[in-house]
């Protein structure tokens, strides 16, 4: 078996079943025999993924989507509530775009930095040369000082992907219209770029900024000039109840019916979950509880710490190591103890993706192919956690690297960290992209549009949720969302 045949997480035993005495050393060396790769290719990574994604069949809705972006090659915006597919499709998307242009004129960006480390792509700033700064000169300014890389960007890119462009401000959508038309020569939308698009304008929305008014994207002429198609994915894959997906869509249009009402009323008892020493995540709307929550629960457990230091790396010119560390959710120094709540931060596998939850139930040595319940003095260094999720599965969790590119496809930065965080409590902002199979809602100081939404959509079933401070007003959705999405095409 070779490093490819691997998904990243390598199967231990079922923890259940676990008799170490039983097991001999080779045994567990042959099971382990790729802990010590490094995970330092993108190419690498990418093989991984795409093994993991051949697995997984698109709907009906989803291949017509990609049929027209791929086949038929139109530009296209597509969207759906929180669950129904969108960055599995994507993913799909990007590596048939791959092969459609070549690899290298693919532009994969996001809005967000971590959205944009998720695909493997780069922020939208960093892809059209902008900075926080200059994306608000005049559109004159801008052409005329952009740096040569951005410009052979926009001139050699044939397929540009914007993920979560619900959170771009539509003036700057304006600009990036008219710089590739100046760049490319060319008066089409885009310069004649495929444009695809994705993101849910229900969820968080553009950033606001005391510059200028926030638009939202099709609020601009230039997007629908620049659209052929547009699509709403309407089948839901998280949840399973049609009464749970029917509350979460009033909710995401703002509504709050009588009988949704009493469904949260309902939920603040929490639910009885198996004995299997999975606690439940909770969600807050402020950064500072769940920094609270995280450190005195992990201070509680009576077992030794293991602190896991990331490997950073950039080159000694040209590095992009701090854009890197601000939006990847890999943390510098990893703490960790025996029962822990983790999350996992990668898709790893169909069963096993970014947000499935688990607890530490011990540690492996790389050295010796012993397992320990706890931190061991004499062999600390080569440990790694073993973790055990919800859905049985205990596995051995080696390092991670995630990574950034220049146009060039080369590394310009990197940080190689085990792929978890604590997760006893996790922000809502943060958690969006996850799906959290027990999770505890504390809409306390929700003040974002969407958010209360974005919380909610976590959660794969009413039975494994639990809501804190629910009122009707806490869900809302802005007039020209809504008005926007009646007028979109639902795929049958």
């Amino acid at each position: 078996m070779n490093k490819f045949q691997q998904p990243g997480i390598f199967s231990l035993l079922n923890f259940m079943n676990w008799n170490q005495k039983n097991i001999s050393n080779a045994s567990l060396k042959k099971l382990l025999h790729c802990v010590d790769e490094p995970h330092t290719s993108r190419e690498d990574q990418e093989l991984l993924e795409e093994q993991r994604d051949s697995n997984i069949k698109l709907s009906t809705e989803q291949e017509a989507v990609k049929n027209s972006i791929t086949t038929k090659r139109k530009n296209v915006f597509y969207t759906g509530a929180a669950g129904t597919g969108k960055s599995v499709l994507l993913r799909s998307i990007i590596k048939t775009l791959k092969e459609n242009y070549g690899r290298s004129n693919v532009g994969i960006t996001a809005t967000t930095g971590i959205a944009a480390i998720n695909i493997g792509g780069q922020t939208l700033h960093s892809f059209a040369g902008l900075t926080p700064q200059t994306q608000y000169y005049e559109i004159e300014d801008i052409i005329e000082n952009l740096s040569k890389g951005a410009k052979a960007r926009w001139k050699k890119t044939e397929a540009l992907v914007i993920d979560e462009v619900s959170m771009l401000n539509g003036n700057l959508f304006d600009k990036l219209n008219r710089i590739a038309q100046h760049f490319r020569c060319n008066e089409k939308p885009f310069g004649g770029l495929q444009l695809v698009l994705t993101g849910d304008f229900f969820q968080l929305p553009p950033i606001k900024n005391d510059i200028e008014k926030v638009k939202y994207c099709f609020e601009v002429d230039s997007w629908s000039e620049s659209l052929d198609h547009t699509f709403q994915l309407t089948k839901v894959h998280r949840q399973r109840e049609e009464e749970f997906v029917k509350m979460l869509n009033e909710f995401r249009y703002g509504h709050v019916s009588e009988k949704s009402s009493q469904i949260m009323s309902n939920l603040e008892k929490a639910p009885i979950y198996n004995n299997d020493g999975i606690l439940v995540t909770e969600l807050y709307a402020i950064n500072k509880y769940v920094n609270n929550v995280n450190t005195a629960k992990l201070a509680e457990l009576p077992y030794k710490e293991m602190v896991y230091e990331a490997e950073d790396w950039e080159p000694k010119f040209g590095g992009r190591l701090e854009a890197l560390i601000r939006n990847c959710l890999a943390p510098k120094n990893l703490r960790l103890k025996r029962d822990a709540q983790v999350m996992l931060l990668k898709n790893t596998t169909s069963e096993l993706v970014n947000g499935s939850k688990g607890v530490v139930v011990g540690w492996f040595s790389k050295i010796t192919s012993k397992f320990y319940e706890d931190v061991p003095t004499e062999d600390s260094v080569s440990l790694l956690p073993v973790v055990k999720f919800i859905n049985g599965q205990t596995k051995v969790i080696p390092p991670f690297e995630w990574s950034l590119e220049n146009k060039y496809k080369k590394k310009v930065a990197s940080r190689r960290q085990i792929p978890l965080i604590l997760c006893w409590a996790v922000s809502i902002h943060k958690s969006q992209g996850h799906t959290l199979e027990r999770v505890k809602i504390n809409l306390d100081r929700v003040f974002e549009t969407g958010q209360a939404y974005v919380a909610l959509s976590r959660a794969t079933s009413l039975n494994s949720l639990q809501v804190l401070n629910f009122s009707a007003d806490k869900v809302f959705a802005e007039e020209k969302v809504i008005n926007f999405y009646k007028s979109l095409t639902e795929l049958a």
